[in-house]
């Protein structure tokens, strides 16, 4: 990956989560999406370029963030979770995998970004089933960082 290309998902990593080490994470209260339902998470630490990151990405747990063709979170994608959880700060983010899934096999997430294409209107993507539909039928593309993030879910147990 070129630099210029990972200078964006570096701004909207640093905007999005809290950096913090991990012996010292102390994490912020943030609000997502999981299959269409609100869940909330701690945002604390990610890490880059290592054989550890690159086996955990390799596992297949997602976290999504989309952006509009002007590179800003859409505020169809916020609304409901500002709504639920208006103390809660969010990302808008979605991701593919909770802990009590099967198939779950991590404690880290890829950040992939999703970018709508100009011209089309975006709509809340609350499932990765939806956000990879947008992505095949050409409402926008998918973005594949480097970046793995660490953020505990919490009160996720009524899910599954």
């Amino acid at each position: 990956m070129k630099f210029a290309r990972l200078a964006l998902p570096l701004a909207l990593f640093a905007a999005l989560f809290v950096f913090a080490l991990p012996a010292a994470a102390t994490g912020v209260r943030n609000s997502g999406f999981y299959d269409h339902q609100i869940i909330e998470y701690e945002a604390t630490f990610a890490a880059m370029d290592s054989p550890q990151v690159a086996l955990q990405i390799s596992k297949g747990e997602i976290v999504y963030h989309v952006v509009g063709a002007d590179g800003a979170t859409p505020a169809v994608q916020c609304a409901r979770l500002l709504a639920a959880l208006p103390n809660d700060a969010t990302s808008c983010n979605t991701l593919n995998f909770i802990p009590t899934e099967v198939g779950y096999t991590g404690g880290a997430w890829n950040l992939q970004i999703f970018h709508w294409k100009a011209g089309v209107t975006p709509f809340e993507l609350s499932k990765d089933d939806d956000i990879l539909a947008a992505a095949a039928s050409g409402l926008g593309t998918i973005e594949v960082t480097p970046i793995l993030v660490r953020c505990p879910l919490v009160n996720f147990a009524a899910l599954r």
